[in-house]
């Protein structure tokens, strides 16, 4: 018995520490194909847009809801702006890892802004700008 309880100690010991490595501040995970939406920027027509629509309606009466937008750039690399609504407020998260011109700080998933509220401002062109605190976002225009 006394080999079981030492082997049990040494799983739960290990299991702590594994468990202590974990940053308090993880990023969530990453969003599930329906809740993908494709901007317009880039080579990739915009797609799912409706699905951007909802995530304003639900958000916009207090509902919490994440949608990930991806955009591309002219080589053709993906970047992915996954955008959250939750306990009253929107949280970006921008991920260029894809991106072999973005600067190396940008090439991981990280928190880039917060905000109680989404901007949108008209364009002149076919999209709409988003704004959360400093970092605006662009999506194709669902009228167009």
């Amino acid at each position: 018995m006394r080999t079981g309880w030492g082997a049990a100690l040494a799983l739960i010991a290990a299991l702590a520490a594994g468990c202590a490595a974990v940053p308090a501040t993880a990023l969530p995970p990453p969003m599930d194909e329906g809740d993908i939406v494709y901007s317009g920027l880039g080579p990739r027509e915009a797609g799912n847009l409706d699905r951007f629509d909802a995530f304003l309606a639900v958000t916009a009466s207090g509902g919490e809801d994440a949608v990930r937008i991806v955009s591309y750039t002219e080589e053709g690399a993906a970047i992915y702006t996954d955008v959250m609504y939750e306990e009253g407020k929107y949280i970006v998260y921008v991920d260029a890892s894809e991106d072999g011109y973005a600067a190396e700080e940008d090439r991981e998933r990280r928190k880039t802004a917060e905000c109680l509220e989404l901007v949108t401002t008209d364009r002149p062109d076919e999209f709409e700008a988003y704004t959360c605190a400093e970092y605006t976002f662009l999506v194709a225009d669902i009228q167009e």
